[in-house]
């Protein structure tokens, strides 16, 4: 029976009006601390980054600063830059020296339930410390900091949105404790999301939902990649590129991000201006770089992709003819089919 691959629009999440710019969102965890290399950027890295933009006169500012350009329409000036750090580990209080050397804005997105109460996690007091200084933006990490993909594909939609709700109502309920007030803005847990979550948290009123899709932000959704400055990436030659890449139009894609429907299938990109773009290559975590066939503003994979992992980074790279830097779209797709999920 010949398979029928439906081409999905980006429309399934909330779109803003369209600007000409785009802002570079970089993630941290942890920050000189040798025990987890792979999470971790060390004090001198991070003190020569914060320290070049600065010096190159790059536009930092808050998550709330960027909401309210794609709120209302403003295009996002460029060299814009926002910094977020995942978790909230006491070594952020280590970043929290530069960042306030350079007196740059930032968002610190709190695993809720270890906040005042494991040992590598911030206290109340440096929370406190971190709320005087007046530009740190806290953020919901959910309760426990599950990972959603697993139990997307475990449980049935309604048990799974009861799990996100309660998640969600324990994380704002101390949330509200500590600031007197709800998250506006949410990070994904491992970057795993999916469709239910994202249009579950738009409902709740989340205004910008961080991804760990590499790439750039063109205001366009509510879904906000943002490059990964940890391990190998957290080199100052990792940032400096980071800073370079562009966000690559994109009209439509398939397979759609979150949940499979279908495996295996034909990974397909459209392009917005594709006459724009050559060089174009397609991306899967498993597989690695992927030759494509062209047809007009349409790059698609050669043959079917199997997956095998639970989950996958799908993305696109094109250059961009005009400007000749690299420009870039990811997201992520869960296989509910594999070992990963919970049972």
């Amino acid at each position: 029976m010949k398979k029928i691959i439906l081409l999905f629009t980006i429309a399934v999440f909330s779109t803003f009006p369209a600007r000409g710019d785009y802002a570079t969102v970089f993630i941290y965890h942890r920050f000189g601390d040798n025990r987890y290399p792979t999470t971790s950027v060390s004090m001198e890295d991070f003190e020569k980054q914060m320290e070049f933009l600065k010096k190159n006169n790059y536009k930092v500012i808050s998550l709330d600063e960027l909401w309210q350009m794609v709120k209302s329409g403003r295009e996002i000036p460029p060299k814009t830059v926002v910094i977020t750090i995942d978790d909230g580990y006491r070594t952020t209080m280590k970043a929290f020296k530069v960042l306030k050397k350079y007196n740059f804005p930032f968002t610190v997105f709190l695993y809720m339930e270890a906040i005042g109460r494991y040992p590598d996690f911030l206290t109340l007091k440096q929370i406190d410390e971190l709320k005087k200084y007046g530009r740190v933006t806290f953020g919901n990490h959910l309760y426990s900091h599950p990972d959603l993909a697993k139990y997307r594909a475990s449980l049935k939609e309604e048990k799974y949105i009861e799990f996100l709700k309660r998640e969600l109502e324990l994380s704002e309920k101390r949330f509200k404790e500590l600031f007197g007030k709800r998250p506006a803005f949410f990070a994904f847990p491992y970057g795993s999301y999916d469709r239910l979550s994202v249009k579950f948290l738009e409902k709740r009123g989340y205004k910008l939902l961080m991804t760990q899709d590499r790439g750039s932000y063109n205001g366009k959704s509510t879904l906000v990649p943002r490059m990964a400055t940890v391990g190998s990436f957290s080199n100052f030659k990792a940032f400096y590129r980071a800073l370079k890449i562009e966000p690559l139009p994109i009209e439509s894609y398939s397979p759609i991000y979150g949940l499979l429907k279908e495996n295996p299938v034909k990974i397909s990109f459209e392009l917005e201006n594709g006459e724009n773009y050559k060089n174009c290559l397609i991306y899967v975590s498993e597989y690695g770089w992927l030759k494509t066939k062209r047809t007009g503003n349409r790059i698609e994979t050669k043959e079917e992709i199997e997956f095998h992992r639970f989950k996958n980074r799908i993305g696109i790279k094109c250059i961009n003819k005009r400007t000749d830097r690299r420009a870039e779209f990811f997201y992520l797709v869960i296989n509910g089919s594999t070992k990963g999920a919970i049972r």
